[in-house]
């Protein structure tokens, strides 16, 4: 048996799962369920909060608040608003009707808008609606900040700016920080696509590596160009979607430009029929809108070493300084899905070809499977069935598994929910 199995193995395991448990995350990121629109939710450690965009109309009364309640809160300090789609706008004037006056304040791009939806919002948030401008800062406390990057297109289009056919170029994008972890978000903004203005390839070398990126334009080939990518470096994607996407998103050509990257996806439903490498990506909802199952994609940190998407761990790749050659090493990318039932997908990165051997435990120490796979660099998958080495299923319950390779170790645990 090898060494990491005998002796204090089952301590080991025990003391991770004690120590997970106990972390309190600094920032929490609920990427919301609203079909084909967009709301994201984020909160502080400290207390203060941020709505940004309110997906369609009636989505404040039907989702967000009621999903908020869920969440035990009860006011924002700050909302703001991404562009005036009715898909990004159209639910906010139910929040700021239902919350009354906003702490913080209301804050988009200015200007105007000539919609229904444009004129309700702005209505609810006369009196407390402010301009945003590049380079803000909200101070969330506790070490999380939200950084404007991008409004009214940061010079590539002139003003005024009015123009109908440019409204989702004028987008605000947010870049959240909480310690090492990074998050990015920017409503509809462009890439070029479609002989839209490019405003991603401007503010993607500024924004630098993220952890997650919340998918521009819900995966458009508008978005999310080459140059982009190559700036933010992402390992998580959140592309926001309904069951059927009356626009065909996500489009294809995006997708292979993520696939191409080693991204790996949460799609809160299937949207459109678009393909995506296997056992890296997740969709919550493939069953019909009216009986949406899981569908919120929530992420947590404490900002350091990791951080978790519904559940999964993920190693952050921050690597500061760069005074020497960083060394090779292997990160353990968790498991999707989680709980699972039949079968998960445990997901690892090595910087070394070779035999990596992965060993799934129970609770007590025993092992039910001892795998020797040959990799390469990169992602690396393995799919774990639920069963032991002779074929026997087995029981519901928490499981703990290994991976070692010629560039290190990590461990993970998993639910099997029979």
């Amino acid at each position: 048996m090898p060494l990491f199995l005998r002796g204090r193995t089952v301590l080991l395991f025990a003391l991770l799962l004690t120590w997970s448990a106990a972390a309190s995350a600094d920032v929490t990121i609920h990427c919301l369920y609203v079909g084909q629109a967009d709301a994201t939710l984020i909160e502080s450690s400290s207390g203060k909060t941020m709505l940004f965009d309110g997906g369609n109309n009636g989505d404040g009364d039907d989702i967000i608040l009621p999903y908020m309640a869920s969440a035990g809160i009860d006011s924002l300090s700050y909302v703001l608003v991404s562009h005036y789609h009715s898909d990004h706008c159209g639910g906010v004037d139910d929040v700021l009707d239902a919350l009354g006056p906003i702490s913080g304040g209301v804050w988009d791009r200015g200007w105007n808008y000539t919609t229904a939806t444009y004129d309700s919002y702005a209505v609810s948030a006369a009196g407390q609606r402010n301009t945003a401008s590049a380079g803000q800062v909200f101070d969330l406390g506790d070490g999380v900040t939200v950084t404007v990057v991008a409004v009214n297109t940061n010079g590539v289009e002139p003003a005024p700016f009015t123009d109908t056919g440019e409204e989702n170029a004028y987008c605000l994008a947010l870049h959240v920080e909480a310690g090492d972890f990074d998050f990015f978000v920017a409503g509809d903004l462009t890439g070029g696509g479609s002989s839209e203005a490019d405003v991603e390839s401007v503010i993607g070398t500024q924004v630098g590596d993220v952890e997650v990126y919340r998918v521009n334009h819900h995966g458009s080939y508008t978005s999310s160009n080459a140059a982009f990518l190559d700036a933010i470096t992402a390992e998580v994607g959140v592309v926001s979607v309904p069951v059927s996407s009356p626009y065909g998103h996500p489009h294809q050509a995006p997708l292979d430009r993520m696939a191409a990257r080693g991204m790996f996806l949460y799609q809160t439903a299937q949207g459109s029929d678009a393909a995506y490498p296997a056992g890296q990506r997740v969709i919550l909802n493939t069953v019909h809108e009216e009986s949406p199952g899981v569908t919120q994609v929530v992420i947590r940190t404490t900002g350091s070493a990791e951080y978790t998407v519904n559940g999964d761990v993920w190693s952050m790749d921050e690597n500061p300084g760069l005074a020497v050659p960083p060394v090779p090493t292997l990160a353990v990318l968790g498991n999707a899905p989680n709980p699972f039932n039949p079968a998960t997908d445990i997901r690892f990165r090595t910087t070394l070809a070779g035999a990596v051997r992965i060993t799934v435990v129970d609770m007590a120490g025993r092992r039910l499977q001892d795998e020797v796979l040959d990799t390469m660099p990169g992602l690396n998958v393995w799919r774990w069935d639920g069963r032991d080495g002779s074929g026997r299923a087995a029981a519901s319950g928490v499981y703990l598994y290994r991976v070692q390779g010629r560039d290190g170790a990590g461990t993970g645990k998993m639910v099997l929910a029979r």
